[in-house]
């Protein structure tokens, strides 16, 4: 098969309107995400809360990151890693509110809340300035992973153990999305059209919506638990 462009064979390389193009997959798998994140985004009713303030933001900026991130991959060849680095930043941005969103139930006292709101910006801040001088999607994954599994599922184990039940789809959300660290260190591609950044793009799309289950049954069921035993309330900025 001809090498089209001098680009890798692994990387399915096509021509289009004399473009050098690759990947096809990715736009696909990073399409589906994003296309999953704005009808969430849209389907948010007016937000009540600061919980749903920064999810929606979080679907917003997510969204916004993978819709760029499938065309990062696709040009390659015309952008580079340059072409990555509003993915990368708009992904941080997201992780940034998905953190927020967890600590910001006033369940915590509030020099507690403030260190980690303080641990989110310091994170957020020294990923960021790594990510683009290294040029290094490492550490945009070990933002994530802090975040998912720290504020994501440790916090969602804490307020599912005081009775909220809604968080159980939380903490099954980081589950689900725990393979990808493997998937991603052992390089494991189960085919040529269906790679390892592909399979982590169809498991992220299962957690944002296990995300949003747990989101939407906060609203309607466990909210009137909060209120009720007056053990828990929201933030108001």
């Amino acid at each position: 098969m001809e090498n089209l462009c001098d680009i890798p064979f692994d990387k399915l390389p096509f021509t289009l309107f004399g473009l050098c193009l690759q990947e096809p997959m990715a736009l696909v798998t990073n399409m589906i995400i994003a296309i999953t994140c704005f009808v969430i985004y849209f389907k948010f009713k007016p937000v009540e809360n600061d919980f749903q303030k920064h999810w929606k933001l979080f679907y917003l900026f997510f969204g916004l990151s993978t819709f760029f991130s499938g065309f990062g991959h696709m040009f390659f060849q015309y952008t580079g890693l340059y072409g990555k680095f509003p993915t990368w930043t708009l992904g941080l941005i997201s992780a940034f509110h998905a953190g927020k969103a967890m600590i910001s139930l006033n369940v915590l006292k509030e020099r507690t809340n403030k260190i980690f709101l303080t641990i989110l910006y310091v994170k957020f801040i020294a990923f960021t300035i790594l990510a683009l001088v290294f040029k290094s999607f490492v550490f945009v994954m070990a933002d994530a992973v802090i975040t998912y599994l720290f504020f994501c599922m440790g916090f969602g184990i804490y307020y599912w153990k005081k009775g909220l039940s809604s968080f159980k789809y939380t903490v099954i959300a980081v589950i689900v999305l725990i393979p990808s660290i493997f998937i991603f260190t052992l390089q494991f591609n189960p085919h040529l059209w269906f790679n390892k950044e592909d399979l982590s793009h169809v498991l992220m799309t299962s957690t944002i919506i296990f995300f949003y289950f747990g989101v939407i049954r906060l609203n309607q069921v466990d909210l009137d638990l909060l209120i009720s035993t007056k053990q828990l309330k929201y933030v108001h900025k």
